[in-house]
């Protein structure tokens, strides 16, 4: 019985000391793609997916449909090695989400199947999430659409020119950068930049999220298909 208990204690403490090297290894991406809302910081897909990776897996969704109420999805946390399932979860986005209620039905997909991706990886992997003492939420950032749009954000006053004429806000600025950006990289840049200046203060949770659905719209037109990486 004793060396039954030593072998349990031993497997135990390799699978502890393999998780907290993994955490140490994608704790600064998961880190630095994390998106604040409401104060709190909120694990995105990009942070899941190195999660799943540096643990040898690979998440991937299936099973996308139209159902009563919206848009459902199968996420499955898949290990390479074997090609085993070691994580399924469902990913839902509904018809009353005012943030996607008038989105493109292939946007809608999308963001099913992300869902359906970061909740199968929080399923296998939030402990993970814990072990990297980060201040960092378990629930995926992309099932905080409800929060975000119940967020009340301060009015900002902007003076006038002597013409009438005002200067363009950061936000405004950046929704023309988007809306001209030509390739994917360019889509990264200012992807980069939202999150700089969101991180200074320039940008509210709120407008970063407006953001993050215009510049994930714009990346869908260039690259013709659902684009789940790209976002602010």
């Amino acid at each position: 019985m004793s060396t039954e208990i030593s072998t349990v204690e031993t497997t135990a403490l390799v699978s502890h000391r393999a998780a907290t090297n993994a955490a140490g290894l994608c704790r600064d991406l998961v880190v630095k793609t994390a998106m604040k809302i409401q104060g709190r910081r909120y694990v995105q897909i990009e942070g899941w997916q190195a999660i799943a990776n540096t643990f040898g897996c690979v998440a991937s969704a299936r099973n996308v449909e139209r159902v009563e109420g919206g848009f459902r999805a199968t996420g499955q946390v898949i290990r390479l090695a074997d090609g085993t399932v070691i994580a399924e979860a469902e990913g839902f986005v509904g018809d009353d989400e005012k943030t996607w209620a008038n989105r493109p039905v292939f946007a809608r997909r999308a963001m099913a199947q992300t869902r359906a991706m970061s909740r199968a990886c929080r399923s296998a992997f939030a402990f993970v999430v814990t072990l990297m003492d980060a201040g960092l939420e378990t629930t995926p950032a992309e099932e905080m659409t409800h929060v975000i749009e119940g967020t009340s954000e301060p009015v900002v006053v902007r003076a006038k020119f002597e013409d009438g004429s005002r200067e363009p806000t950061a936000v405004e600025k950046a929704r023309v950068a988007i809306n001209r950006a030509n390739t994917v990289e360019e889509c990264n840049t200012i992807r980069d930049l939202i999150r700089k200046r969101h991180s200074e203060g320039v940008f509210t949770d709120t407008e970063q999220a407006d953001l993050a659905e215009l510049l994930l719209g714009r990346v869908e037109i260039l690259v013709g298909e659902p684009a789940q990486a790209v976002t602010a």
